[in-house]
């Protein structure tokens, strides 16, 4: 036997050895790299769950893609009545079918009408005036993303914002906390402050924010804006599902 052969067979006579291979060849023992990828797959099922949102209260879910196929129809979420379509988009047969089964009424509309409720509507009030501020409001004005000004009053917001679904409103004042509680007691309003794109980010998944309220002490008009388009980047507000009508309130 040679020497190299020798010291094999002499390794593998050992305890320690013998275990290790035993342990690398155990036929039931758990593949560790479906465990990492059944471990993935959870976690990206909790996350897909937090982030499913609710129809706007009349029911409705607009949709903008030319083609709604079954797969479309699935992803609608719960309480999904009807589904708003432009002129000219493809439903096929088996999406038909199941929009059917689903009790889902289909309701034509012009494809403008479509991406503005998916978009949703956006308003901003500024409860403080200074130069910086005065550049925030003509830079918003001029926004191609179509912002409405409304006065810095809650009756104003409120009032705004209750009045149909899909409505956000972003909120520039130096008594951030005080507006925020104050918004917070209406039926329908959901407002948290918004300091950084993070906080507005969790704040639109979580809650489903659709007032947004900035302090703009000690920010940049470049940091508001952003702020802005972070909190409309997700569409048109709606309540995230498993957010129940006490907690809205």
């Amino acid at each position: 036997m040679s020497q190299v052969a020798s010291r094999t067979v002499f390794r593998m006579s050992e305890p320690a050895f013998a275990r290790a291979l035993a342990t690398e060849i155990a036929p039931d023992r758990p593949d560790p790299i479906r465990l990492v990828d059944d471990a993935v797959r959870s976690v990206l099922a909790d996350i897909r769950g937090a982030g499913r949102r609710r129809p706007p209260a009349d029911g409705s879910q607009p949709f903008t893609d030319r083609l709604l196929g079954v797969r479309q129809v699935e992803l609608m979420p719960a309480g999904t009545r009807t589904v708003r379509i432009a002129t000219g988009t493809v439903v096929t047969p088996l999406a038909r079918d199941l929009l059917k089964r689903r009790g889902i009424e289909i309701r034509l509309g012009g494809l403008g009408e479509a991406r503005r409720l998916a978009r949703g509507e956006w308003a901003f009030a500024i409860g403080e005036e200074s130069g910086m501020l005065q550049a925030l409001r003509r830079g918003l004005l001029e926004d191609p993303g179509e912002w409405l000004e409304l006065g810095p009053a809650l009756d104003d917001v409120g009032g705004w914002l209750l009045e149909t679904a899909g409505r956000g409103a972003l909120w520039i004042t130096g008594e951030g906390a005080r507006t925020v509680w104050r918004a917070c007691r209406l039926p329908g309003i959901r407002a948290a402050i918004g300091a950084e794109p993070s906080d507005v980010h969790r704040a639109v998944k979580g809650l489903g924010m659709n007032l947004m309220v900035v302090e703009p002490a000690g920010k940049s008009i470049a940091l508001i804006r952003q702020l802005a388009a972070a909190f409309r980047r997700s569409g048109a507000p709606t309540a995230p599902e498993g957010l129940d009508e006490e907690d809205r309130r």
